[in-house]
């Protein structure tokens, strides 16, 4: 291997170190004061993410997919989201969802009001784990566990 070949390779080692180092940098400022955040641990999302968006309307498709319900179901409230990044990125979400007044032919339950009706109206909880890999377009829901409020 000639002169080059060394450059090469020493220039993808400083590279990989670099980003160590960002990495770690990045990691830092953890929930506790004085602990960083482990890397590769779930950290906090902000409900207006891109990623947030798409994982939580991708769960609520397949939650009212498999529900038996005429009326499909809407977000009421995020309760919290949480990203962890692994080969794609996993979002954490925990969602209060209610019946709406529209059936699940309509398209999109965003602007359906939610029912108030005491016999139709229905608050359900629902933790989702939702698994992307952008790289692959591959979006899976790994967890839907929910329970009537």
């Amino acid at each position: 291997m000639g002169a080059g070949g060394v450059g090469r390779w020493g220039l993808v080692l400083a590279a990989l170190a670099a980003l160590a180092v960002l990495g770690v940098r990045a990691a830092e400022g953890g929930s506790e004061p004085g602990r960083p955040r482990l890397l590769g641990g779930r950290i906090p999302a902000d409900a207006n993410e891109e990623g947030v968006q798409r994982a939580l309307q991708f769960a609520l498709d397949e939650y009212n997919k498999a529900s038996n319900d005429k009326y499909g179901s809407r977000v009421a409230r995020l309760v919290q989201a949480h990203r962890q990044i692994v080969a794609g990125v996993k979002y954490y979400l925990d969602v209060e969802i209610g019946r709406t007044t529209c059936t699940k032919s309509v398209s999109d339950l965003a602007s359906c009001p939610f029912h108030d009706k005491p016999e139709l109206k229905k608050q359900t909880f629902c933790s989702f784990e939702v698994y992307f890999v952008p790289w692959l377009s591959k979006t899976k829901l790994l967890k839907n566990t929910c329970k009537d409020m």
